[in-house]
């Protein structure tokens, strides 16, 4: 039998007992795993900051941060989703044509019976079926068919202005028409021929905000600023959008005939994020954003709360870092840095902002040196441990050159 080194064998068992250890806590952990924790991360920038740049340096920092910490990120609150044109106003189908038809033959035939609250009553249902589909080839003959209807019990009203504006109406939707002098009156054709040296009509549209001074546009094209009043086409569906700077973003869709007039009133609500940034810009250290913090990482259902703030400082770009726990208190700095230079400048400022985030609590990533269920060789205490025990193992060694002859040299571990 080998004579065999008590040192050795000590060694041998300290390493048995880390890697039983280790296989332990490998088991409890993959029985209890913590779920990732729902965090908000909102990145912003100054104004000194160029916006393109801002958005490339900090698009990937999300994915970037996931590496280190133990979190999932929540999406902060949306505002309004804009309206589905499509949807709102559908192409018309076959059916609806032929009721809306039909509600139009009932007119024509109440009006030749001189029934004309019933013939009025029959034009305005037709009318208002056919404003909930596209305008398109399908409802134009429709839509141009009421408008000269109503011009022409206009004109037997004794209102030849009345009836002139709603035979302009009706060219607008079918200009190609031509009503048959065998079926029209002599005084309907006069005024119908006066309707062409008119101004093609369209649909006006008084836009007014709260608070006023917001920008107008018309599908991307701005047309003012409220209170104002701007002109649309009668083509199809547009998208009316109002922006003011500090307040969110509101949008209509809507489809407007020649000649249609409305009045669209608005109260915008504040875009907290926009003014996150600037109570951020006005005292760095976030003192003040607390309660606001609070109400964005609630509306998203999150459990803590980053800021990355960049700004220019002399013609270097600075990080700033906060983190919030929770509650109405004020975030705290955990500490800025200057945003590194370079292609693998991303990866080393979400290293740096990992870190600062993990020091101040942020669950670590599983794996990465400071998750506690990490493997123990990712632990640094582990190896100074480790080199201090071979070291004494060395001195030991040395010391040990009167041992019997009889020893073949080899040191054998048994277990």
């Amino acid at each position: 039998m080998r004579s065999t080194s008590s040192a050795r064998r000590g060694l041998a068992l300290f390493l048995c007992v880390l890697f039983a250890l280790q296989g332990a806590g490998t088991a409890g952990w993959a029985a209890a795993e913590r779920p990732p924790e729902p965090c908000l991360l909102l990145k912003l920038s100054s104004p000194s900051v160029p916006e393109d740049f801002a958005r490339g340096r900090m698009a990937p920092l999300p994915a970037l941060l996931l590496r280190e910490l133990n979190v999932r990120w929540v999406a902060p609150p949306a505002a309004a989703v804009p309206p589905d044109i499509k949807a709102a106003f559908p192409d018309a189908d076959d059916a609806s044509l032929d009721g809306i038809s039909r509600t139009l033959a009932d007119a024509l035939r109440q009006m030749d019976r001189m029934e004309m609250r019933e013939a009025e009553r029959s034009l305005s249902k037709a009318e208002n079926d056919v404003r909930k589909f596209r305008i398109g080839v399908g409802t134009r003959p429709l839509l141009a068919e009421i408008f000269m209807r109503r011009g022409q019990m206009k004109l037997w009203e004794g209102n030849p202005a009345g009836a002139e504006e709603m035979f302009a109406r009706s060219r607008a939707m079918r200009n190609d028409f031509s009503p048959d002098p065998a079926l029209f009156s002599p005084s309907f054709l006069e005024v119908w021929e006066r309707s062409k040296h008119r101004p093609a009509p369209e649909a006006e549209l008084l836009v007014r905000s709260i608070p006023p001074g917001a920008s107008v546009s018309v599908d991307g094209t701005q047309r003012g600023a409220t209170p104002c009043r701007i002109r649309v086409s009668c083509a199809g569906p547009v998208r009316i959008r109002v922006s003011l700077a500090g307040y969110q973003d509101v949008e209509k869709a809507g489809q407007w005939l020649p000649g249609d007039s409305e009045s669209l009133e608005w109260i915008l609500g504040r875009d907290r994020i926009a003014t996150l940034g600037d109570l951020i810009a006005a005292a760095p250290d976030g003192k003040g954003t607390g309660k606001l913090l609070h109400e964005l990482a609630s509306a998203a259902g999150a459990s803590r709360t980053a800021l990355v703030v960049l700004e220019d400082r002399k013609g270097k770009t600075v990080a700033r870092v906060l983190s919030s726990g929770g509650g109405d208190a004020d975030p705290a700095l955990l500490g800025e840095f200057e945003w590194p230079q370079g292609d693998d400048g991303i990866e080393e400022a979400a290293g740096v902002a990992a870190k600062l985030l993990r020091d101040a609590g942020w669950p670590p990533a599983k794996g990465s040196p400071s998750d506690p269920d990490s493997p123990w060789y990712h632990k640094w205490w582990i190896w100074v441990f480790i080199g201090a025990v071979a070291v004494g193992l060395a001195a030991g060694g040395g010391g040990g050159g009167g041992s019997s002859g009889g020893s073949s040299g080899t040191i054998g571990v048994s277990f």
